[in-house]
């Protein structure tokens, strides 16, 4: 683990891009910085981007509740990281994280579901969003990662850029099956929340490190450009709100075909 607190500076856009009228993304980042959501939803008049602001509710009051959104209190939190000498020690707050993660979004499920129930959609109709998260583990030097559908979570350390989810998509399943036979559509999800009563989420635990760049998008980024890009956009701008504006731009500018939202969060030590 590194002696070192983090310094963390986060920025977030979100926008409709070039082919579509409305946008059904949204985002949402705590005000520390503690946690960021992002939520791309799908049912167009069915009210996609009502599930996609639900999502991000109901997942960001939770995660608030459940974190220090005083800066000065996370930052003593992350100073505990520097004295920390026994992994062991970390496991009951990453056991939380991830439990209170997976609940998060599950409620999130819920509350959708019963929007669908009570305009008479029935179970994988309707409108439903996908998420994809993290979440800072108070007192460790980690982070909690949670999705379900297409948007992702990437890493960039040591300028090598790493996707930190797995798409629940149909293509992802024939990718993972060999890619034999003619490639499904790679907007298929088979895991959403919000069109039926039950779902489950994939959380995971991942490290973090002094100069980690974090960033969550939904697909009409990476849908649009290639993971050589984005990485070099990340390493050129050091400032995560350019890094977001840049990353937006050129989606847009390689078609812009879907909304397109990114945040960009970058880890920073401190003396």
């Amino acid at each position: 683990m590194p002696n070192a607190a983090f310094a963390l500076t986060v920025a977030g856009l979100t926008d409709v891009g070039r082919a579509r009228s409305r946008n059904e993304d949204d985002f949402q980042v705590g005000i520390a910085g503690e946690f960021a959501v992002v939520c791309d939803g799908m049912g167009g008049h069915a009210g996609g981007d009502i599930a996609s602001r639900k999502a991000v509710e109901v997942i960001s009051g939770i995660l608030r509740d459940q974190a220090p959104s005083d800066p000065i209190a996370l930052a003593k939190r992350d100073d505990a990281d520097r004295t920390q000498t026994d992994p062991a020690a970390t496991e009951p707050a990453v056991r939380h994280a991830l439990s209170v993660a997976r609940s998060a979004v599950l409620q999130a499920n819920r509350a959708i579901h019963e929007l669908n129930q009570a305009r008479g959609f029935s179970s994988g109709r309707g409108m439903g969003t996908t998420v994809a998260g993290v979440w800072r583990i108070p007192g460790t030097a980690c982070m909690a990662v949670f999705h379900a559908g297409d948007s992702r979570v990437y890493r960039l350390r040591d300028g090598e850029l790493r996707t930190l989810t797995r798409d629940h998509s149909l293509y992802q399943i024939w990718l993972d099956n060999g890619a034999r036979g003619t490639a499904p559509q790679r907007n298929i999800i088979v895991r959403a929340l919000g069109t039926a009563e039950d779902v489950e989420p994939e959380v995971s635990v991942q490290s973090l490190m002094p100069d980690d760049v974090v960033m969550l998008c939904s697909d009409g980024l990476n849908g649009m450009l290639p993971d050589g890009v984005i990485a070099r956009i990340l390493r050129q701008e050091s400032d995560p709100a350019l890094a977001a504006a840049a990353l937006v731009d050129a989606a847009n500018a390689a078609g812009g075909m879907d909304n397109v939202t990114v945040v960009v969060g970058r880890f920073a030590a401190t003396a």
